[in-house]
């Protein structure tokens, strides 16, 4: 909470609301710590859990109440009452008087109660109606139905769809407070409604602010000031009404910002100054980043230049940290936050599907150079935008919401909405309706008014003949995933910018696992069983799930019988699925980031899961990295190296350095038979410039006719791996790729795979794991630790060292652990040396 903005000090509570909404008897409150969703609250008092029974919260009418004192007793000042976010229908009483009755979750609401608060015992009254009978009531069908949603009347309520998404949100929906409740007592010290705006124009950065100050406001001499590269820039404000001030600073040669994969997220420290009477005055107004950024749509494309350098975007499909409360605390945004920075993540979408998010992950973003693609909460349905009520609710709910978003650097695309044009398109409608003028004019023009200096863009599928279409624009890209094509329907298919790919069923970490036996009664878990399958994604009447687009990528990849393995081996079906959707996130984001590759950008779907399962998330329900995370941590980082099968051409490799320094160092290639008989070798001394990429033949690097990607089929192939490495001062990247007959079975054999542990030094036990030939997907199993990395392949006669840690909230376990890689025969004991 914002110092302007201070929790309302006082006395929470809860209580169930009857059939009338008749206010609860005073023996039905419950204490809280503070105001939280209903589920929150429940599930912090173990009345309610996740892994409990279903319960319909929008079939509830729930109150909340709180006893407080005036700020500022005795003294004449006005106040002001604020609740930031109420889900989703809600009227406020204040000392019996009702103030407020809110229909929308996603506005904000600051009350002048100047004169309405007693000295003490002060009582402030939320009740918050059930939604499901107004859903209920007749309202003009859709022209288009939402496949992913059960109940089609939540378009007409501005509401957030996470919860009531049964095929893939757990029943969990949010209703109460979600956002803060606070009260601020008038200060003639302290400015509001303060407002900062900056924008950089070639060298030239200026600061756009406006503000407003009491009518008994004491400061003077009102100046703001910037401090950049150790010089101080200043402009006095000018007053632009009763009580309002503006002023524009400009800096020229400013040092820009930029996403933390091209350059430094660099931020300079502004304030407000003047003088209060005889004493200097000094306000904080925080760091601001200058970085100017449009969207290249060069040839009917979609992409993204920063600072006039164009960006691969990639990243992942934001989920709130909480599934419960939508919001988390400052450290865990930190926590995860910094995670996908050091993956190579550098742009973040918070879609349509989720909700708003608080303004710590903004400042964070801003601070760690990491890029925001926000959407509006509106996703797949038809909505009513010549409604007049609605569409008052939702000019309300830009007022509320895009100011904020004008002083962050990180802020890059503003998004209409997730999926409406392509569910038009895809469900029915005819073609004049797919793209609704509430997208394509009303709030085009507010972003255009309020954010000059963002992207809007009208949809995430949006672009060519339909909506969806991966050669045109932005695009849900399924192709690899859940349309079952092949790896290279990824580089076919000319995607130019996903804004979703490659959702799997993915499999959680073992301690997950640990999780779900428990719940299951500590019966041995299983792909089919109830629970697993309650949980795995999947569209609303579909008569597939995530879990059989993971297993088909199984056999395709590896040619083993999913339904066999489910019988004889389940473990290993776990872990092939596991290296399934890591090698096809490996194969896509390796074609997407070649040199002369149409492909600006791709964020994968999604985050995390939302509760504990083999969800979407690239991350558990606790934020633990999965085997897919480490995968696409692999191939985002700024200076990559790639191999690219050309078919007849042969194979090409590439080296991508997004720094702005040019960067020098030895690139190799080697390939082995049987994985590990070398076939051929090649070396270069080489510099690839600042932000650029370059490509090579991999024929060009070797004595002779070679034929590595066996397309000309003289007889047996001749190399199963091929590998790449990049050595520079920083150290090495490679890539290793394995050359898979289409339709062999993987091969397995002996290896010669090996690992030694040290002792535990602070919690951490170094691992370093041996190969003699090489290892496809190497995994652990090991009982209350974690691996920092898993699932990479091993070059043969290598080693890498991998660092485990507890997981957390788990009780140190004795180091027992093994080492396995899918190609291998049989696991290897982690030997521990102390």
């Amino acid at each position: 909470m914002s110092p302007m903005r201070p929790a309302i000090a006082g006395e929470w509570a809860m209580a169930p609301g009857g059939a009338d909404g008749a206010a609860p008897a005073e023996s039905a409150w419950s204490q809280l710590q503070a105001p939280v969703p209903v589920a929150a609250a429940l599930s912090a008092a173990g009345a309610w859990s996740l892994d409990g029974p279903a319960r319909d919260f929008d079939g509830e009418c729930w109150w909340y109440r709180c006893r407080f004192d005036h700020p500022s007793p005795g003294v004449d000042t006005a106040c002001t009452l604020g609740l930031d976010g109420l889900a989703t229908l809600a009227t406020v009483w204040l000392n019996g008087e009702q103030l407020l009755e809110s229909r929308n979750m996603f506005r904000a609401h600051a009350l002048d109660v100047s004169g309405r608060l007693r000295p003490t015992g002060n009582e402030l009254l939320i009740r918050f109606d059930a939604l499901a009978p107004v859903l209920a009531q007749r309202k003009p069908r859709p022209r288009w139905r939402s496949p992913m949603l059960a109940q089609q009347q939540l378009r007409y309520w501005r509401t957030t769809v996470l919860g009531r998404t049964p095929g893939w949100s757990p029943p969990a929906v949010v209703v109460g407070p979600w956002r803060g409740i606070w009260l601020r007592a008038g200060d003639p010290t302290h400015p509001s409604q303060v407002s900062l705006a900056p924008r950089c124009m070639g060298h030239r950065g200026e600061l756009h602010l406006s503000c407003r100050f009491p009518a008994d406001a004491t400061v003077t001499g009102l100046r703001v000031v910037l401090d950049h590269a150790g010089q101080r820039h200043e402009t006095p404000l000018v007053v632009a009404g009763s009580g309002e001030y503006e002023a524009v600073l400009t800096v020229d040669r400013v040092q820009p910002w930029w996403p933390h994969t091209h350059g430094q997220p660099v931020r300079h420290p502004a304030r407000l100054e003047g003088r209060c009477g005889d004493q200097a005055w000094s306000y904080d107004l925080g760091e601001v980043g200058f970085r100017a950024i449009d969207a290249d749509k060069t040839d009917d494309g979609f992409g993204l230049k920063v600072n006039g350098v164009p960006v691969f975007a990639r990243g992942v499909c934001w989920v709130p940290l909480d599934t419960l409360k939508l919001h988390a605390e400052p450290a865990r945004y930190r926590e995860v936050l910094t995670r996908l920075r050091d993956a190579g993540v550098n742009l973040i979408r918070v879609g349509g599907t989720m909700a708003y998010e608080a303004d710590v992950f903004f400042e964070l973003c801003d601070e760690l150079g990491l890029m925001v693609w926000q959407e509006l909460m509106f996703a797949n349905m038809d909505f009513p935008g010549d409604d007049p009520a609605f569409a008052q609710e939702v000019e309300a709910e830009l007022a509320t919401q895009l100011p904020g978003w004008a002083r962050h650097a990180s802020v890059a695309v503003v998004c209409g909405n997730s999926e409406v044009e392509q569910q038009a398109a895809m469900w029915g409608a005819s073609r004049e309706h797919w793209q609704p003028a509430l997208f394509h004019q009303r709030v085009a023009d507010a972003v255009a008014t309020q954010l000059p200096g963002v992207v809007y863009w009208p949809s995430s599928a949006h672009g060519g003949a339909f909506p969806f279409q991966p050669s045109q624009g932005t695009t849900s890209y399924y192709g690899v995933g859940a349309y079952r094509r092949p790896l290279s329907d990824a580089s076919t298919s000319r995607v130019r910018f996903a804004t979703e790919c490659l959702a799997f069923a993915q499999v959680p970490p073992d301690a997950t696992l640990s999780r779900l036996r428990a719940l299951n009664g500590d019966v041995a878990l299983r792909t089919h069983s109830p629970l697993w399958k309650a949980r795995a994604p999947r569209d609303l009447g579909a008569g597939w799930d995530f879990d059989d687009v993971r297993d088909h990528y199984v056999k395709h990849l590896f040619g083993e019988d999913p339904m066999a393995l489910r019988l004889s081996d389940p473990a290993r079906l776990l872990v092939l699925g596991k290296a399934a959707a890591s090698e096809a996130l490996t194969a896509a984001f390796t074609q997407w980031r070649r040199p002369g590759s149409v492909c600006r950008g791709a964020m994968v779907w999604f985050l995390r899961d939302l509760w504990a399962g083999a969800g979407w998330g690239y991350l558990d329900d606790q934020c633990q990295p999965k085997a897919v995370f480490h995968a696409l941590a692999r191939v985002s980082k700024p200076r990559h190296v790639g191999v690219v099968d050309e078919g007849l051409n042969g194979f090409m490799v590439y080296a991508v350095n997004e720094r702005a320094e040019s960067c020098e160092g030895t690139l190799s290639l080697a390939a082995y038979r049987e994985g590990e008989w070398p076939v051929a070798h090649g070396e270069r001394v080489l510099e690839v410039p600042g932000r650029s990429s370059q490509p090579w033949p991999v024929t060009d690097w070797l004595d002779g006719f070679n034929d590595l990607t066996w397309a000309y089929r003289f007889g047996p192939p001749s190399a199963d791996v091929l590998v790449a490495r990049w050595q520079t001062a920083e150290g090495s990247v490679e890539q290793v790729h394995f050359i898979d007959v289409e339709g062999a079975p993987l091969q397995r054999r002996d290896i010669g795979l090996t690992a030694e542990a040290g002792a535990a030094v602070n919690d951490v036990i170094e691992v370093i794991v041996r190969t003699r030939g090489a290892a496809r997907f190497v995994h652990f199993e090991v009982d209350g630790w974690q691996a920092d990395d898993e699932g990479f392949h091993l070059a043969p006669g290598s080693e890498r060292r991998v660092r485990f840690t507890p997981v957390p909230g788990h009780a140190r376990r004795p180091w027992r652990a093994t080492v396995s890689a899918i190609n291998a025969l049989v696991p290897a004991v982690i030997r521990q040396v102390t």
